[in-house]
Formats: C-alpha cells, structure tokens, sequence
C-alpha cells in the first residue's frame, strides 16, 4: 500500500472483520443512546425540526454553529416566516439581523434567500424529495441532503457531520478527512436495522463522550472495538 493510501483510503467497502464490529458497535449505541424523540432534544422542543421547512432551513444554519446558536436564530426567524415565500420576501439586512448568531451569517442570508426562490421557481414552493434535486438547492450539501432523506422524506441515510466524522475515524471504521467519503462508506455498510437512527446514536457519542480535544475514554462502551483507544490506552 502507498504511503497516499495508508493516509486516506478512498474505498467503499469495509473488510469482514470491520463489517462485524460495525454491527457490535451499533448494538452497544442502541443501548447507550436515545433517539432524538425519546429525549428533549433542543431541536424537537424549540421547533426547530416542525415541518419539512423547519428542518431544511435549520440544517442549513446549523452548518459550523452549535445548537444553542442555531436555536437562538431559528426560533425568531420561525416568528417571522413560515414558508419559502416568506424567507424568499423577508429584507435581506432583516434576515441577516435574526441568524446573525450562527457563523457565516452573511453568506447563509444569501444562500437561504437563494434556496427558497429556486425551491419556488423550480419546485413549486415544494421541497424536492431526492438526493440529487436537494444538492442542487444552494446552500444544501451532501449532509443536508441526508438529514433531509432521513427524517423527513423516509429514506434511510446517515448524516454525516464534524462529530459522526470524528467518531468514525477513531473507531477506524473510515480513514477520511472528507465527511462525503465516509457518508459513502457508512451508508453502504450499515446494516438496515441501524441505519434509521445510527446518525443520532453516532452524534451522541461525539458530542458527550468521543469529544474532539480529549475524548472520555474512560467513560465509553466502545474501548474494546476502537482503534484509536487500543493506540492510546498505554500513552
């Protein structure tokens, strides 16, 4: 193997040894974690994920921004506007004034004023219920399209973020700096049984135990199947 491909590999296929501590990880997940419906979650509760709107609009605000920036946006932006019509007619120094707490919120004012034209021009007023139709939407990336798969148009997909990434490359299930690659990867290989809520038991584990600077590894259930523990463990 090339030094190149040692750093990164750009397959789609896991071994069968991987294949099965996928599944045993997955199985440990499921009993770790909740699903967002079955807790408070900020989105749910603040209604940020009310209609398929909601959920199209918040992902693409959420993008580098954590949760209570997005919620401290979102939910005066909800007071304001309710379809693309109103996000497509809402004043562009008004807009930018309501998400100015999520990052980039000069370049999201464009791009969400952006999407809800098209979505009106091109669909109706209707958002457009595949993968393809949704990535060619500004601002909507492979990890909006996803999300937007999954929990609103019933096609099982895992979303993958900053956190899902992490938590996946220390695991040594990916070897990828590119959340597309491993989004490739991780949907291919998990099983149908996980695949509904594997995005939210992955986010989980990133967000309270796999954390970026100093993951809690005395804390996690998945030690005996992570790569990056089993190099780290006596360091």
């Amino acid at each position: 193997m090339t030094a190149a491909a040692e750093t990164e590999k750009d397959d789609r296929s896991l071994s069968d040894e991987d294949k099965h501590r996928l599944v045993l990880i997955y199985g440990i997940l499921s009993r770790t974690y909740p699903t967002f419906e079955e807790t408070d979650d900020p989105w749910i509760t603040n209604g940020l994920s009310a209609t398929p709107f909601h959920t199209l609009v918040s992902t693409c605000l959420s993008t580098m921004t954590v949760t209570a920036r997005v919620v401290k946006a979102c939910v005066p932006l909800y007071e304001k506007v309710s379809n693309f019509e109103d996000l497509a007619s809402i004043g562009d120094d008004e807009l930018r004034e309501i998400i100015r707490p999520v990052a980039h919120y000069n370049r999201k004012t464009d791009l969400v004023k952006r999407m809800a034209r098209q979505i009106i021009d091109e669909h109706g007023g209707e958002i457009p219920q595949t993968r393809d139709e949704l990535m060619e939407l500004p601002g909507v990336g492979r990890k909006v399209a996803d999300i937007m798969m999954n929990f609103e148009f019933s096609e099982d997909s895992i979303a993958v973020d900053t956190h899902v990434l992490r938590v996946l490359n220390r695991l040594g299930i990916v070897n990828t700096t590119s959340s597309d690659k491993a989004a490739d990867i991780i949907n291919t290989e998990t099983p149908p049984r996980f695949k509904r809520h594997a995005h939210e038991w992955l986010i989980q584990h990133g967000m309270k135990i796999c954390v970026s600077r100093r993951p809690k590894c005395d804390d996690c259930r998945l030690t005996q199947h992570c790569d990056y523990y089993a190099e780290h463990a006596c360091t």
